[in-house]
C-alpha cells in the first residue's frame, strides 16, 4: 500500500495541527490496549470509567462525564452495564441524597488491577524514545494546554 501522505498535491498541514497529532497518539495507544481489554470483557469506555473512579475515588455521574469527556447517555449506559456486571455500585451522596456516587466493587478493583499493568507497559513502550525529563515536560505541557483551554 502506497503512503499517500507524501502526495505532492497535499500541503501537510495536519503535521502541524496539534489536535490531530494528539488524537492519533491517543487512538494508537488505545488500539494497542484493546486486545487486553477484550480479554477481560471490558470496553474502552468501561476502562475509562474504571480508571477515573480508581484514580479519584467514588464520583458522581456528572464528575465521571467531566473526567472521561464522554457523552452523558454513553456514561449512563456504561455505568448501568458495569453495575449489572458487578463492577460498580451506586449509592446516594452523603452530602446530597439527590446525587448518586459511583464506586468500584471488589470485582471492579480486581479487573482494574488485572488490566493496569498492561496499560502501564504499553504507555512505557510508547514513551520509550523520550528521556525522563522529556516525559515530565510533555506531561507539564499537556496540563498547561488543558488549563488554557478551560480558561478560554
Amino acid at each position: 500500500m502506497a503512503d499517500d501522505r507524501n502526495d505532492p498535491t497535499g500541503d501537510g498541514w495536519l503535521d502541524s495541527y496539534l489536535p490531530y497529532q494528539i488524537y492519533r497518539v491517543s487512538a494508537l495507544m488505545n488500539a494497542r490496549l484493546q486486545g487486553r481489554l477484550a480479554s477481560s470483557g471490558i470496553s474502552l469506555s468501561q476502562w475509562r470509567v474504571l480508571s477515573v473512579i480508581r484514580s479519584f475515588g467514588p464520583q458522581s455521574i456528572t464528575a465521571i462525564i467531566e473526567q472521561t469527556l464522554m457523552e452523558q447517555p454513553t456514561v449512563s449506559r456504561v455505568i448501568s452495564a458495569m453495575e449489572r456486571d458487578g463492577l460498580l455500585i451506586k449509592s446516594p451522596s452523603p452530602d446530597d441524597l439527590r446525587i448518586m456516587h459511583v464506586a468500584l466493587t471488589a470485582k471492579g478493583d480486581a479487573i482494574f488491577d488485572e488490566i493496569s499493568p498492561s496499560a502501564t507497559r504499553r504507555q512505557k513502550d510508547a514513551l520509550s524514545r523520550l528521556t525522563a525529563k522529556q516525559i515530565l515536560a510533555l506531561k507539564a505541557s499537556l496540563k498547561k494546554i488543558e488549563d488554557a483551554i478551560h480558561d478560554s
